[in-house]
């Protein structure tokens, strides 16, 4: 289906059969607090420090992670109707991403059971 068509079909949709927080209410156990959100932010930006002191040069592997963490964090939080599930999804995608590399699997680890548990508790 060509995008015009997707989009026309989604505009069809009539308003009033499903509304379109419902999924976002089943999911809201995973969001962290306000104050969560920002140590996590904290603990994303060792993670995107550590993915690029693996890079062959680091000088430009660490701003160039950076850079595409915050491109993803904008990137995701545009997709998602909800800004602070947004986050989520993207303190999950980092702490994915770093778990692939080998040398900083744990800080990965650490970054998804830190959103995982903050989630819960906050």
């Amino acid at each position: 289906m060509p995008p015009l068509g997707l989009l026309a079909s989604v505009a069809a949709f009539p308003v009033g059969l499903a509304p379109p927080r419902v999924w976002l209410d089943r999911l809201a156990f995973l969001v962290p607090g306000a104050t969560a959100t920002r140590w996590l932010l904290m603990a994303d930006l060792v993670c995107l420090v550590a993915l690029g002191t693996t890079a062959r040069w680091p000088r430009v592997g660490i701003p160039a992670a950076l850079g595409v963490g915050f491109l993803a964090l904008n990137l995701v939080s545009m997709g998602v109707a909800d800004f602070y599930l947004g986050l989520t999804l993207f303190h999950l995608g980092v702490g994915v991403t770093a778990v692939f590399l080998r040398q900083t699997r744990w800080v990965g680890l650490a970054v998804i059971v830190l959103t995982l548990l903050l989630g819960v508790v906050t």
